[in-house]
């Protein structure tokens, strides 16, 4: 079981690292469309299986509350963010609301399960984590039950929003493990620094068409 373990160990550190590498490489392209969706897509692949090995550590072995919530959040994002370019302005279907609120679900036992276990856990890091996964969530339940032609129009914007965020997710999880002295900084700074990206790139974007739509229309 050890060596099991050890392997799932290398597989997750070793494909992350090459996540956070391939998701710059996409991010430099996202002027140049055939690269910046090659890229992208291979950003997805590893992120599925640091997801995919994440959740083999929670079931069969121990991990953090703080990785717990990252794997969800960040395996959520990454496949919200995949189907907000694959659908554009056509609604979700119903797989996608469903794996939207087992998510949900999820993540609010797992809170509850920690709150009634008492364990080793910062709320400053779990408490903002599982509320950015709920805010995602949340939007795209409300989006598909109630708001879809209203917000169909900014399926770019949900991308640049929930791709960076699953890089974010990757890149917190890394820097948790790898200063884990330094927490819960290590964790919250490259938060930090994603949300300033997701800011810059999704008003770049908004300028963009603002001043394309002003010359056309």
């Amino acid at each position: 079981m050890q060596t099991l373990h050890t392997i799932n160990i290398i597989v997750h550190v070793l494909l992350g690292t090459i996540g956070l590498l391939i998701g710059l490489v996409a991010l430099f392209y996202k002027n140049r469309p055939r690269q910046h969706i090659r890229y992208g897509r291979y950003f997805l692949y590893l992120l599925t299986v640091v997801v995919g090995t994440a959740f083999i550590g929670i079931l069969f072995f121990r991990s953090s509350s703080f990785l717990v919530i990252l794997t969800l959040l960040g395996g959520y994002v990454g496949y919200s963010g995949y189907r907000a370019v694959r659908l554009r302005e056509r609604p979700s279907s119903t797989i996608d609301v469903l794996i939207t609120s087992g998510v949900l679900i999820a993540g609010g036992l797992y809170l509850i399960s920690m709150q009634l276990t008492g364990g080793n856990w910062s709320p400053a890091v779990v408490y903002p984590t599982l509320s950015a996964l709920v805010l995602v969530a949340g939007y795209d339940l409300l989006k598909h039950f109630w708001l879809h032609e209203r917000l169909k129009t900014w399926w770019l914007y949900e991308h640049i929003y929930k791709m960076l965020s699953a890089y974010s997710a990757l890149l917190s999880a890394f820097s948790g493990t790898v200063l884990s002295q330094y927490k819960p900084y290590s964790q919250i700074l490259p938060s930090a620094i994603c949300v300033g990206a997701i800011i810059y790139f999704i008003w770049q974007q908004a300028r963009k068409r603002y001043f394309l739509t002003g010359f056309t229309g």
